[in-house]
């Protein structure tokens, strides 16, 4: 076959932006350290590498789920303890209120009692983030209400809330939540932190009995019926303080797992779209000789002519 002269320069030329196509590319992983920068550099990877980066961002908002109710879940812990403070305190003055006290020391018990009531109504109308602790999904309102006698003492607590409570996604299919209600009347199947009809269980109807025993001295009730009440009060509270552990620790084995599942995608992404370094290196010297070599032959066929074999 015959080559004219006219062919051998397109040819060169064809070959040195070939060369210079993949020294650019080369040098473009090697800075970056990806080996996948555009869909079209490897279309099959760039799809697996989509779809990982797309489960990635699910584990992000599973995450940010997880958090939310990690806070709520101390939040919880936080109240209960401070609820069962005072119940602690309230049991300890029952144990107290025997017939050896006089009316004076009674009645001294009481105004403590109706302060530590006060201090429990507060707390049980606590808010996060502007929202009532336990008043369920109707978490806009306080979650209790309080009757008062005509000398402004509390004499009984009305449930405003209701019974359901909010869930998110912890992970496909799963489903956790750290609310806890204020109340059960019986229609909830979530048991509730003041009252609950099912346990026949009211922390304020049992505070206020206690106070007004010791207002009317009546040592024989307290002795009878408001130690065993306040009693099963402080064990209800415990009760609710090992779910918030319990809780919590379902809360970080679902935060672990997603974490284990991060590192895999990430492994993976990195496995798919990074360059090996030094195998890039290697092939980008490689490439740049070859374009040296192709420079300097194509120089010394450009400079011959036919004077050069008629000499």
């Amino acid at each position: 076959m015959r080559v004219s002269t006219q062919m051998y320069p397109q040819s060169l030329l064809n070959q040195l932006n070939k060369l210079t196509g993949q020294q650019q590319t080369l040098q473009n992983q090697v800075s970056t350290g990806l080996r996948v920068q555009e869909a079209s550099d490897d279309p099959a990877a760039a799809r697996k590498m989509i779809q990982w980066q797309t489960d990635m961002s699910g584990l992000n908002q599973f995450r940010k789920n997880i958090a939310a109710q990690q806070d709520l879940a101390k939040m919880n812990h936080g109240l209960v303890q401070s609820l069962n403070n005072i119940s602690s305190r309230v049991h300890e003055l029952a144990i107290k209120s025997d017939d050896t006290q006089n009316p004076e020391t009674l009645t001294f018990y009481a105004e403590e009692v109706n302060s530590l009531i006060e201090r429990a109504s507060e707390l049980v109308n606590t808010r996060f983030h502007g929202k009532y602790l336990l008043a369920g999904t109707a978490e806009d309102a306080p979650a209790f209400s309080f009757e008062r006698d005509e000398d402004g003492r509390i004499i009984g607590a009305i449930y405003e809330g209701n019974g359901n409570i909010r869930s998110v996604e912890s992970s496909p299919g799963n489903q956790v939540s750290a609310q806890w209600i204020g109340a059960n009347d019986g229609t909830s199947e979530e048991p509730g932190l003041i009252q609950d009809t099912d346990l026949d269980f009211d922390v304020f109807r049992d505070l206020i009995a206690f106070r007004d025993h010791l207002l009317s001295g009546d040592t024989n009730l307290i002795r009878e019926e408001d130690i065993d009440r306040l009693q099963q009060v402080e064990d209800h509270f415990l009760h609710f303080m090992h779910r918030s552990g319990a809780a919590q620790t379902r809360l970080e084995a679902s935060l672990g797992s997603l974490n284990d599942q991060e590192l895999a995608l990430t492994g993976m992404i990195s496995r798919e779209g990074e360059v090996d370094l030094a195998e890039t290196i290697v092939r980008l010297n490689e490439v740049q000789y070859a374009y040296q070599a192709a420079l300097q032959s194509g120089a010394k066929i450009m400079n011959s002519s036919l004077m050069n074999y008629l000499r």
